[in-house]
C-alpha cells in the first residue's frame, strides 16, 4: 500500500497495528478510526490486485494449491 501512496498511519489502521503513530501519547489523544482513509486505501489495494489478477497472460500469478472439487 505504501508503494501505492497510502500513508503509513492509514496502513497501520487497516492492519489494526499500533506502533509509533498511535502508541504512547499520540494514541491517547488521536482517537481517529480513519474510516474514510481506510476505505480509500482498501479500494486502491483492490484495484491493484485486480490489475494483477486480471492480466490475461497470467503473468505474476502463482497457484499455490489446486482448487478442490466435489467435497
Amino acid at each position: 500500500m505504501a508503494d501505492l501512496g497510502v500513508q503509513p498511519h492509514v496502513i497501520e489502521a487497516v492492519l489494526n497495528h499500533v506502533s509509533g503513530h498511535k502508541a504512547g501519547v499520540a494514541g491517547v489523544y488521536n482517537r481517529s478510526l480513519y474510516g474514510p482513509e481506510k476505505r480509500a486505501a482498501l479500494k486502491l489495494w483492490a484495484n491493484h490486485v485486480l490489475t494483477i489478477v486480471g492480466d490475461a497472460s497470467g503473468a505474476g500469478i502463482v497457484i499455490m494449491f489446486p482448487a478442490r472439487t466435489g467435497t
